[in-house]
């Protein structure tokens, strides 16, 4: 996703998974396109440069546990608490989010 009106059509769909480090809107998709994912850091946490760095981390954490057969829309906005984790923490969190998605809990 990369137009902000796509992902308030997400957002607005209210549909939502809270954790401590992140927070996961969706909305199903038709299925034809696969998922689509944006990524979200709010500008109060860090400069151009650090939500940069985060945003290539989430999606080298995706590549990693490759969610590509969902058929979801997906919005993953960054909480404070994220920033700080190893990467190891953070790539659990990311896939423990997914899975919960998939399995509709």
């Amino acid at each position: 996703l990369k137009k902000n009106w796509e992902f308030q059509e997400i957002i607005n769909s209210k549909k939502q998974y809270v954790s401590n480090f992140l927070i996961f809107y969706y909305r199903k998709n038709n299925g034809e396109d696969g998922v689509k994912i944006g990524i979200s850091i709010p500008k109060k946490f860090a400069n151009a440069v650090g939500r940069n760095k985060y945003r290539r981390q989430v999606k080298s954490i995706l590549d990693i546990i490759k969610p590509w057969d969902v058929n979801y829309d997906v919005v993953i906005i960054l909480r404070k608490s994220f920033l700080d984790r190893s990467f190891e923490k953070k790539t659990k969190e990311v896939k423990k989010m997914f899975e919960r998605l998939i399995n509709g809990k």
